[in-house]
């Protein structure tokens, strides 16, 4: 049920800036934004901000309601300390969305590359097969995913009650990797809208 939790996140975190934006190029009101005084990053900073508050919302609402009410799974850790780290990987993930939102013209399109760009995201991280089954390319790929970084720190957060001295090195894992897919989709959409 935890690894479900953190593939549906996944899944929000790049799909709804992404739709966001789209939806915003299909109507033409991003031009009417982009006339405006404001910067690109001042455009679409508010959306990933937004989008991450929904998210953090819905994550609340699965730990307390299903996780705990439905499936009784013993909460350990600090959840304020998964809270913090689900927001950075939300954020961090919402670089892919506005990525995708680069590439797409409408929102059908945005969805078949959500998808073709979290296949891959999700085979490399862990959560369907175990790390020790996979081939050592495929191992040292794993990585690549941010989602490998937030499933470790994740089960150790939740089940095992870890905090930031044992987590240290995951969250420099997902925080680099992350400001890197988050740059990387500010940047395209600079470039695009810019």
């Amino acid at each position: 049920s935890i690894s479900e939790l953190l593939t549906v996140i996944t899944v929000l975190a790049m799909m709804l800036p992404a739709a966001a934006a789209v939806r915003e190029k299909e109507r033409g009101t991003i031009e009417q934004l982009l006339v405006s005084p404001l910067t690109p990053t001042q455009i679409l900073l508010p959306k990933v901000v937004a989008m991450t508050l929904v998210i953090l919302l819905g994550t609340a609402l699965s730990v307390f309601l299903i996780l705990q009410g439905v499936f009784h799974i013993p909460i350990k850790g600090n959840l304020a300390l998964f809270f913090a780290v689900t927001a950075l990987y939300t954020f961090a993930m919402s670089g892919l969305g506005l990525f995708i939102s680069t590439l797409s013209r409408n929102l059908a399109q945005t969805t078949m590359l959500t998808i073709m760009i979290m296949m891959p995201i999700l085979l490399l991280s862990g959560a369907w097969t175990p790390p020790e089954a996979m081939l050592p390319g495929i191992r040292q790929a794993m990585y690549l995913s941010p989602l490998y970084y937030y499933i470790e720190m994740s089960y150790d957060i939740l089940l095992k009650g870890a905090g930031l001295k044992i987590l240290w090195d995951s969250l420099l894992g997902l925080t680099l990797l992350g400001s890197a897919v988050f740059g990387f989709g500010v940047w395209r959409f600079r470039r695009q809208f810019g």
